[in-house]
């Protein structure tokens, strides 16, 4: 593992695990205290933010602490324990679960590719196909933005060991080094001013579990109420982000310090891939599946990795319908 990433992740370690004892369960009326983790600096962590800024999880009985993570640190932190709640990409999750850890996915955020191929200003890559021989940067190796990145070249024909993939830390540090030109392009979500867009990936609305809510099936099992009041703020979360835009729009310009006008840009693209009751799809997973070598998924299928049952608990017991007035 890269040294920087692992030492990023011991410190956050350090940092979290004093409190776990604050994460057990709280008798009266007193709120369940718990962490959730993300790692991508992006607007799609606009749902998260929401819960905290708006007190949304308060309002559905916990007591919850938002901590970003960067590179690996986000799959330690839950697979140690130390947070209770992650939403990361998809592909990290898998990956750990193929490793033997004990997280599951049960709420997508979202099912689509939310990205775009970015050069500088001027540069001579003006498709993917021109992306053969060049650099391009990526947040981690397997993460979302990584495998985004592999199924985008092999949509356009290209084998990936003619791409040179250099990894970075998060969704900014790779346009630090496109405006550096230490990189020939760049995968993220999120615009940038001055940086040409080569591809829009969002557009055929491609499935891939870019992003998602993850749990250890431990912790749903011995805690499957405190899940389902976490789940009762997402889904709350997504609409109100869907139906009062300009709240969403707020919590992105405060948490990346973004300009309102490119925050209300990267809303749009995962608005548009916001679903009210957010399973997590097999063919989302299958796609990432796809990634792996095939003796190491052989007769693995998508279920493996999703519980839905409790979005479908949510969804049967008419709370979603009641939340949206329907």
């Amino acid at each position: 593992m890269n040294p920087q990433l692992l030492a990023s992740g011991l410190y956050l370690l350090l940092v979290l695990l004093p409190s776990i004892a604050g994460s057990q369960a709280k008798t009266g009326s007193e709120k369940f205290s718990a962490k959730v983790i993300y790692e991508a600096l992006s607007a799609s962590n606009a749902l998260i933010w929401l819960g905290e800024d708006l007190g949304i999880y308060e309002k559905h009985g916990l007591d919850v602490k938002v901590v970003h993570g960067r590179g690996a640190a986000p799959v330690q932190a839950l697979v140690s324990g130390s947070v209770e709640f992650g939403a990361f990409g998809g592909a990290s999750t898998i990956a750990a679960a193929l490793r033997g850890s004990d997280l599951v996915l049960v709420a997508a955020k979202p099912n689509f590719m939310v990205m775009s191929i970015w050069t500088r200003k001027g540069s001579p890559i003006k498709s993917l196909t021109d992306l053969k021989g060049k650099t391009v940067g990526v947040s981690l190796a397997g993460s979302s933005t990584h495998s985004i990145a592999r199924l985008a070249l092999r949509k356009a024909g290209i084998n990936e060991k003619d791409v040179k993939f250099v990894f970075h830390g998060t969704l900014p540090d790779i346009f630090v080094s496109l405006g550096n030109d230490w990189v020939d392009a760049g995968v993220a979500s999120a615009p940038r001013p001055g940086f040409h867009e080569v591809a829009d990936l969002s557009i055929e609305r491609i499935p891939f579990l870019q992003g998602a809510i993850q749990v250890q099936r431990g912790f749903l099992q011995s805690r499957r109420p405190v899940v389902l009041d976490f789940l009762k703020a997402y889904v709350e979360s997504i609409k109100v982000a869907k139906e009062k835009p300009d709240l969403a729009v707020g919590s992105i310009v405060k948490h990346l310090r973004m300009k309102p006008d490119a925050a209300r840009t990267a809303y749009r693209s995962f608005a548009n891939v916001w679903e009210e009751v957010p399973y997590i799809r097999s063919e989302s997973v299958q796609a990432i599946l796809d990634l792996h070598p095939r003796d190491a998924v052989k007769n693995i299928t998508p279920d493996k990795f999703i519980d839905n049952s409790p979005i479908k608990e949510l969804e049967d017991s008419g709370f979603i319908k009641q939340l949206y007035g329907k």
